[in-house]
């Protein structure tokens, strides 16, 4: 089993790649980080402990992040993701975060996990930042750094030149995506061509606690969103990166991100043919999506019966 420490701002697409990971064989899911971004924080860490719970895990530890980053109040996306960032009402979490904040929890993490850990990033690169900060060391301790954000061979969704995530705290990505992490960096030139159409309702098969609660945020996206024919699989396929890398075709390179032009703000800049940064280029996007599909169907061994 491969520990996975998940940064996420959630948002419906972060939570539907938080119960892939829970449904997973493969991986164990060994803490959660939140950050500010879709949502609010106090948003964002309520809904990771709501899901945790929901799902029958509470004992995966959450720590809370950053609510904005060192320069500049974080854009959200409620208009995206709905009330509270997900659209969906949950019960009340009678979990709470750890006292530990995110990148001193990154950190210890890294450490104990020395040479296993994944970290997958599914928001603003802001508390890997701070953690890198804390402790450089964690680029070594590190065995994969996954990143959802980019926008590097094609237009940004929240800006013409940069995606969400990279816009939010470009100083965070600059300096993550140049820091030598062994990264993939998962951004919109694969995530825009995989979604799943609103004619595939009911998109998951079983009643299994995932695939139920998926069906739920995905059919309720459609209907707050009546004039949208697709809902992008953004940060499943992210995880469908680290645990299948083969759906993908990659060119590595290193990044840069813009941080001075208010106008370019988060652009993302590939230099082919050597660096840190393995970028996925291209996608088998009907097989990527049968993958999330089935990780989001399965039962999973210690999810609640809600």
């Amino acid at each position: 089993m491969i520990p996975v420490v998940v940064d996420m701002d959630p948002g419906t697409d972060d939570a539907l790649a938080l119960m892939m990971l829970l449904n997973s064989q493969t991986v164990e899911v060994v803490g959660i980080t939140t950050v500010g971004g879709n949502a609010q924080l106090a948003d964002t860490t309520r809904n990771a402990l709501r899901l945790l719970e929901y799902m029958g895990r509470p004992d995966i530890r959450v720590a809370r992040g950053a609510a904005r980053t060192a320069l500049r109040a974080f854009h959200y996306a409620y208009d995206v993701h709905g009330a509270r960032g997900l659209g969906i009402p949950l019960p009340s979490p009678t979990i709470e975060p750890v006292k530990s904040r995110a990148p001193a929890f990154i950190s210890h993490m890294a450490k104990k996990y020395q040479g296993e850990l994944t970290i997958i990033a599914l928001g603003p690169l802001t508390n890997i930042a701070r953690a890198l900060r804390k402790e450089p060391q964690i680029v070594e301790w590190t065995r994969e750094l996954v990143v959802m954000g980019g926008a590097v061979g094609v237009a940004g969704n929240i800006t013409p030149y940069a995606e969400f995530n990279t816009f939010n705290d470009p100083e965070a990505a600059q300096t993550v995506l140049a820091s030598g992490f062994t990264t993939s960096l998962v951004g919109l030139d694969v995530t825009s061509r995989v979604s799943f159409e609103r004619t595939d309702a009911p998109w998951f098969s079983g009643e299994a606690v995932a695939a139920m609660l998926s069906k739920r945020i995905v059919r309720t996206w459609f209907d707050e969103h009546r004039t949208s024919a697709r809902y992008h699989l953004h940060d499943p396929l992210a995880v469908v990166a680290a645990l299948d890398p083969n759906l993908f075709s990659w060119r590595r390179a290193s990044i840069d991100v813009e941080t001075q032009d208010a106008a370019r703000l988060g652009m993302t800049t590939a230099t082919y043919g050597s660096g840190p940064v393995r970028v996925a280029v291209a996608v088998q996007a009907e097989d990527t999506k049968a993958a999330v599909t089935d990780m989001l169907s399965r039962p999973g061994d210690r999810a609640a019966d809600a």
